[in-house]
């Protein structure tokens, strides 16, 4: 581990504090200085070294410039700041306050904790690194957290290989594992694929606390932890683990893996510690095929990640307005969808009439991005699996059904919309164009074979947990 960097900015004097516009007016006790804190950058309050039952030590992030301006994870003028209260709110103290660390940071009587921070560094604009430097590291060694492991990303199998090299190694001994990812849902991906492949063994969950450094963050989303830039470290200390549901996407034979920007194919063979002979991926989010597969892999490059959340819609204008002239795609396959009536303890098989589609996506979460609302009814980590599909739209119809998605969901209610609860589906591809049998599975690019298929299905529970 580096040695802790100076970035921690320590205020000695106390202040009093109150309540204001969404920020916390401090007045300096023994001086004239008055400082005022957006209440979405505090993290937590402490207990004062030389507590006396009235002082308290928080937690915020301190941007340098405008103390009521609220910090965005990975601003590079961005700090962690500690300040001295006495007698704060209750009010305060009831949302922040940690009296001690939960058992997930804590050592345990016969064995330390096994503590990691696996930094993405691509996720997003590349911000994870910094993030960790500037702010989770000063916050671990401010709780008393010094020993841990730190796990910087060097390709996209960097996170499969460590938990296939030691976190699984270490669960199957009965280690408790905490896992501090700094990443969007694609590190989150590979450690559930990871852990699920190891079949046929008993193991002890990882508990993954999520600092959402990627672009959409569906799972974080989903989860409210961008509702405040500080809320993942919130959640680190005050909060409870939780099962993650999967969905399990299976593949015909010949499908491969995109990687390289899309330049380079890799066969899913062993792709985890699985034998089978079926090729699987184990997701969390997503698993879609047509636009939104087709916009997140041609926005996965470095010159639009540079953009951040608006690369997707860039590369959306582009697929439903080529800039070639050519009509919008149709994507060609036959889609059957796999039901269950649980009044009637009865399942169903049906196929779509229709076997042009424009937009097809199952998900477990309810939003892809903060404000992008795909499945209003979903709700995060309940394991019920729901289908959006739209057909051969216009591209203006299509855009106006994204439109409504981003004001609060209101596209399922389109007569043009498919939205149903599935216990999962299949698609058999009638595509004749590589390009066009591209799937996403949780920001994951997968190629399926000329007259190949997927199928969808909802899968197992519990083998990794989540804060919430």
């Amino acid at each position: 581990m580096e040695p802790l960097p100076d970035a921690i900015w320590a205020d000695a004097s106390q202040f009093s504090c109150n309540f204001s516009n969404g920020a916390i007016q401090c007045s300096e006790l023994q001086g004239q200085r008055e400082l005022r804190i957006a209440i979405d950058d505090v993290v937590c309050i402490l207990p004062h070294a030389s507590q006396d039952g009235k002082n308290y030590n928080m937690l915020y992030l301190r941007n340098g410039r405008k103390e009521a301006t609220s910090v965005q994870p990975g601003d590079c003028g961005s700090s962690l700041a500690s300040i001295q209260l006495v007698s704060p709110p209750s009010t305060l103290l009831s949302q922040y306050f940690c009296a001690e660390l939960p058992q997930h940071l804590k050592p345990s009587v016969d064995q330390a904790i096994d503590l990691h921070v696996i930094i993405s560094t691509p996720s997003g604009t590349g911000k994870a690194k910094n993030f960790f430097k500037n702010i989770v590291q000063p916050f671990l060694a401010h709780i008393g957290l010094t020993e841990y492991e730190v796990h910087e990303t060097q390709s996209a199998r960097s996170i499969l290989e460590l938990c296939q090299s030691r976190l699984i190694d270490r669960a199957k001994l009965g280690f408790t594992q905490t896992i501090i990812l700094l990443s969007g849902d694609g590190g989150l991906n590979d450690i559930v694929d990871a852990f699920h492949g190891a079949v046929g063994v008993s193991l002890v969950p990882p508990i993954v606390a999520l600092i959402p450094m990627g672009t959409g963050n569906a799972m974080a989303s989903s989860l409210g932890l961008l509702s405040r830039p500080t809320e993942g470290l919130t959640v680190l200390l005050k909060g409870s683990p939780k099962p993650i549901p999967t969905l399990v996407a299976n593949f015909s034979p010949g499908a491969q893996y995109v990687t390289d920007e899309g330049h380079t194919l890799i066969p899913m063979l062993d792709s985890s510690m699985s034998k089978s002979s079926v090729n699987s991926i184990h997701g969390v989010v997503v698993a879609s095929w047509g636009f939104h597969a087709a916009l997140v892999a041609d926005s996965d490059t470095s010159e639009y990640r540079r953009f951040g959340a608006e690369r997707f819609q860039m590369a959306a204008k582009e697929l439903l307005f080529p800039s070639s002239g050519v009509e919008t795609h149709r994507y060609k396959g036959n889609i059957t969808l796999f039901r269950s009536n649980i009044a009637t303890n009865e399942n169903s098989v049906d196929t779509l009439e229709c076997g042009e589609h424009m937009y097809v996506l199952a998900t477990l979460v309810p939003r892809l991005e903060k404000d992008f609302l795909i499945s209003p009814e979903s709700v995060a980590l309940d394991g019920r699996l729901r289908i959006i599909r739209f057909g051969t739209v216009s591209a203006e119809k299509a855009m106006q059904l994204m439109s409504l998605a981003y004001d609060g969901g209101r596209h399922v209610h389109e007569s043009s919309v498919l939205y149903t609860e599935v216990e999962g589906f299949r698609i058999d591809f009638r595509e004749a164009e590589q390009k066009w049998r591209r799937v996403c599975i949780d920001g994951k690019i997968v190629i399926i074979e000329e007259d190949g298929w997927m199928e969808v299905l909802k899968g197992p529970t519990g083998r990794v947990n989540i804060l919430v």
